[in-house]
């Protein structure tokens, strides 16, 4: 009991790590003006479509954690809800996560070999590999055009893959997110 308890501890702290990682990367980086955004932006009232953005957001996420094998996945852990961090100026952006659990663990490079191969010709995503300054642990990073950001980890040990998303920085207007979760 004591070690599975262990063993859960062990696997969130791992989980917060890698979401919290990403989070802080991808505020770093300044949303780029005049790309996608404005599929999600009402030109009249300057309101974001949250629910859009939400939506298409997931969807990717989900895309890029089952890019394994089909018939191995056997858990998905999907929040229905995100959480609005802060930008700069005012701004936030919507952040989540999608996990995928496989019945055979999937070898990192392997995983994100595949998922660089599949979106090698796609002019709407571009990759990079990102690794801590120990060498200790890489991710895969997925930018979309409207400047989204998707971190893939990929726990072996445990047959998971992971992607952790930042979207790229809006301004809310008055009372469209209370509690910053949506």
């Amino acid at each position: 009991m004591a070690r599975n308890k262990a063993r859960f501890v062990a696997v969130r702290c791992a989980v917060v790590i890698a979401v919290l990682a990403s989070l802080v990367a991808g505020c770093a980086q300044e949303t780029p003006e005049g790309l996608e955004q404005m599929k999600y932006i009402d030109e009249k009232t300057d309101r974001v479509d949250l629910s859009a953005l939400k939506r298409d957001v997931m969807v990717t996420q989900r895309e890029l954690a089952s890019m394994g094998d089909a018939e191995s996945i056997v858990g998905i852990l999907e929040p229905a809800d995100g959480v609005l961090m802060s930008c700069s100026e005012g701004r936030h952006q919507w952040t989540g996560s999608t996990t995928i659990e496989y019945a055979e663990a999937p070898e990192q490079e392997a995983y994100f070999s595949l998922v660089e191969h599949r979106l090698a010709d796609s002019a709407d995503f571009r990759t990079e590999r990102l690794v801590t300054p120990d060498g200790r642990d890489e991710w895969l990073i997925v930018w979309t055009k409207d400047g989204t950001r998707y971190s893939i980890t990929v726990y072996t040990g445990r047959s998971k893959v992971q992607v952790s998303s930042s979207s790229w920085c809006f301004t809310l207007q008055p009372g469209q997110a209370e509690g910053g979760r949506f």
